[in-house]
């Protein structure tokens, strides 16, 4: 559930304030709308909505098996018909896919094409942090991937065309393993974000004017203005009707990952819906990895804050 749901999870501490209660709502519209008759050997579900792309994703016993899945554990944030407008919904930012309009924001594709199946299931087993969207790798594989086949008959596109073809990912002119190549490639990198990306139009910079006109001076390069609130991301517009906060990169959870392959394949594709762009052809594949390189080192900052959350338990004290 949501990072606020983890924090005040237990109804007994002190007064109930404002979003303890929200929580609370979300788990009772939630249980509520994923009450399900009990499976029965043989039984059919309804397939819901019943079109024609639904005869073309998949054989009728997946489906169905989808479908059960998907109103089991789906529906009260993703809707019964899709559309991102579950009960719970109205509580939850960013707001629960839309499976209607086939927009999915992370995926290993040029964005705006349709994901892969691996994509999905990447998505199901990892969840998206810093959402609602948790992960389900608990559930049986072969539940994932009903569920995967369902969630296709929401939209004829799935219908009309396939998938995209798989974004290539080039490899690393760095050496993760050391320490003055990654240094390098973050130095690169920093230049890229603030000179030639110009990343601060929706994200945070992470440089002063003068030390943007000494980059752009030194590359041989007209140096942009910085915003004037450029210390800070912007709130920008998505697909979906709604406004999203652009990434913090240090402070914010990254909702596709934070490894240099999440973040490679999140720069270079895009992500869909929004107004961050495919990077992939349009910059330098050593600077697409150096631009990499730096956002995760932005992104680490914050393990190193006051009161990190650890990525893996302490290890115990020797005694």
């Amino acid at each position: 559930m949501t990072n606020t749901l983890r924090k005040n999870a237990h109804p007994c501490m002190g007064r109930a304030r404002p979003r303890r209660i929200a929580a609370l709502a979300i788990l009772l519209a939630t249980a509520a709308a994923c009450r399900v008759e009990p499976r029965s050997a043989g039984g059919d579900q309804e397939l819901h909505p019943a079109n024609a792309a639904a005869g073309r994703a998949g054989d009728a016993d997946l489906l169905r098996e989808g479908a059960w899945v998907y109103r089991e554990y789906c529906i009260g944030c993703h809707g019964e018909k899709g559309d991102g407008k579950g009960p719970a919904a109205r509580f939850l930012n960013p707001k629960p896919r839309d499976f209607t309009t086939a927009i999915f924001k992370f995926a290993g594709v040029v964005s705006g094409g349709l994901p892969r199946d691996e994509d999905l299931m990447r998505t199901l087993v990892h969840g998206l942090p810093g959402s609602s969207m948790p992960s389900w790798r608990l559930l049986p594989e072969e539940s994932r991937r009903a569920v995967i086949a369902y969630l296709k008959t929401f939209s004829p596109a799935w219908g009309e065309r396939g998938p995209a073809p798989p974004l290539e990912v080039s490899q690393d002119p760095f050496s993760p393993g050391d320490a003055a190549s990654v240094a390098q490639a973050a130095a690169r990198g920093r230049v890229v974000y603030h000179v030639h990306a110009t990343c601060w139009r929706c994200h945070a910079a992470f440089a002063t004017q003068a030390e943007v006109d000494a980059m752009a001076a030194a590359d041989g390069e007209l140096a942009p203005p910085l915003r004037p609130d450029a210390a800070a991301p912007r709130e920008v517009d998505d697909s979906w009707g709604g406004k999203i906060l652009a990434t913090d990169f240090p402070r914010a959870r990254l909702k596709s990952g934070s490894s240099l392959g999440d973040l490679y394949r999140t720069i270079a594709a895009g992500v869909g819906g929004t107004a961050m762009p495919t990077w992939k052809g349009g910059l330098q594949e050593r600077d697409l990895w150096a631009l990499t390189y730096y956002v995760k080192t932005l992104a680490d900052e914050r393990w190193q804050a006051s009161h990190p959350i650890p990525s893996q338990p302490p290890a115990t004290a020797a005694r």
